[in-house]
């Protein structure tokens, strides 16, 4: 189903403003001029501000609100975002048990797979991808990601 850019944009500053309001709930840093509010914010200001050009570019188009979106009569297309959907609910229910580094790994592998990636290059992809977002999340930005069976890498 395709939705309307005046809808979707009135979703995004809908969804903005309680993520807005909701991130003032979290606590503030001790001895910090900024809180852990300040990054939701700010995602929260720039849904808004999509939203709010999305509803203006709706209004000028006068277009229908629903209808079938073109990319849903194509099988392919249509099995990429349930293959999508898929690996992330695959990621959040086996990431805790076999950890981060093979679970991302695995699914990167068979998105790329899925995206026609000749076999060498997906899986020298996968595993590049894998190893430079664990060194961001882990190393860099100190995001405690699971590890499970893998044993800790130090950066």
């Amino acid at each position: 189903m395709r939705i309307s850019d005046t809808m979707l944009g009135g979703f995004l500053i809908a969804f903005g403003a309680a993520l807005a309001g909701y991130s003032q709930t979290f606590p503030a840093i001790p001895g910090q001029t900024y809180g852990a509010a300040i990054f939701p914010t700010a995602v929260a200001i720039g849904f808004a501000g999509c939203g709010g050009l999305l509803v203006m570019h709706g209004l000028r188009s006068n277009a229908r609100h629903l209808g079938t979106a073109e990319w849903m009569l194509n099988r392919r297309a249509v099995v990429g975002v349930a293959l999508a959907v898929l690996a992330i609910t695959g990621y959040i229910l086996l990431a805790p048990v076999i950890g981060f580094i093979p679970v991302m790994a695995a699914m990167l592998l068979g998105l790329f797979l899925f995206l026609r990636v000749r076999w060498p290059m997906a899986v020298v992809l996968a595993a590049v991808v894998t190893v430079v977002i664990h060194g961001v999340f882990a190393g860099l930005l100190l995001v405690p990601l699971p590890i499970g069976l893998f044993p800790r890498i130090s950066w």
